[in-house]
């Protein structure tokens, strides 16, 4: 317990030494934590938000209604039966306007302007590989009763396609920081360790063992470490806390976590900054114990 409270002590000696240090350490760490907890957080989203895109509506084909239902429900069969096909949904004009009522529910003026005549019927095809969208437009292109085709899948490869890139832009900026932070850590614990060399070498002398002596070190990158990891986590729930009500889960991304999965998350990221402190801790102290 007397070397718990020495190390201790001596932790708060060497953190007051340098307090720009320290500071400057804590923000790294902050940073890049932060960054880290984010992008995991991104790129659980982006593979919730697929499957449920992958469930989704992928195909929409608008009706021409100069033709009778039979040929309509012929090219409902006809898709059908395509293997790439999970499920084909036949929307009549009626069930498009309740369709239009319901989204556009908050708007009563733009309601009251629309005419629903001109709102065709559709097909919307559910596809069990998002990506064979093309097929079904090549297939169904030039059908009399095809008016005009929508597919999402292009949209949704593009969202992807740019989620994937910040993802790894963020990803890499978090490395780099978190690199920064570490030799930070290391060439503090290094200053610090050889500002006082001389009572290293005393207690050496006295018979202290080499965990003795970098207790106090060890405990410091922690303690940064852990601090500014602490306030990255906290940052990140109050993040995602605002992003579930504003217009990033509004439109395209639905974001919603588990207590469990945030939970996890926070655990990993504070055990993480603990092995990181240590770890720093014992490179930067390393050489002073050597000498």
């Amino acid at each position: 317990m007397n070397k718990l409270s020495y190390a201790f002590k001596n932790t708060l000696v060497n953190m007051k030494r340098s307090p720009l240090l320290v500071f400057a350490t804590i923000i790294a760490i902050l940073v890049s934590s932060f960054l880290v907890f984010t992008t995991i957080s991104a790129r659980t989203i982006v593979e919730n938000n697929t499957l449920r895109w992958q469930n989704g509506t992928h195909v929409v084909i608008f009706l021409d209604d100069r033709v009778t239902t039979t040929a309509h429900k012929q090219l409902q069969t006809s898709i059908e039966n395509y293997p790439e096909v999970r499920t084909v949904e036949y929307f009549t004009k009626s069930e498009a306007a309740d369709e239009f009522k319901q989204l556009f529910s908050d708007q009563p003026d733009l309601l009251s302007q629309v005419d629903y005549e001109i709102l065709p019927s559709s097909l919307r095809v559910n596809l069990n590989d998002p990506s064979d969208y093309e097929f079904i437009i090549e297939r169904t292109e030039g059908n009399p009763a095809v008016k005009e085709i929508r597919a999402s899948g292009e949209a949704i490869d593009r969202l992807l396609g740019l989620t994937d890139t910040l993802i790894i832009a963020a990803t890499s900026f978090a490395v780099l920081i978190g690199f920064a932070a570490f030799i930070l850590i290391v060439n503090t614990m290094r200053l610090t360790a050889f500002s006082r060399i001389k009572e290293i070498k005393i207690m050496r002398l006295l018979g202290a063992s080499a965990t003795y002596i970098r207790l106090p070190f060890i405990f410091e990158a922690v303690i940064e470490s852990l601090i500014g990891t602490s306030i990255a986590v906290g940052l990140g729930w109050g993040l995602i806390e605002y992003s579930k009500t504003s217009f990033i889960s509004d439109g395209i991304f639905e974001i919603n976590f588990s207590d469990s999965y945030l939970i996890t998350l926070t655990l990993f990221m504070i055990l993480f900054s603990f092995v990181f402190g240590v770890v720093a801790s014992f490179i930067g102290i390393r050489r002073a114990l050597n000498d």
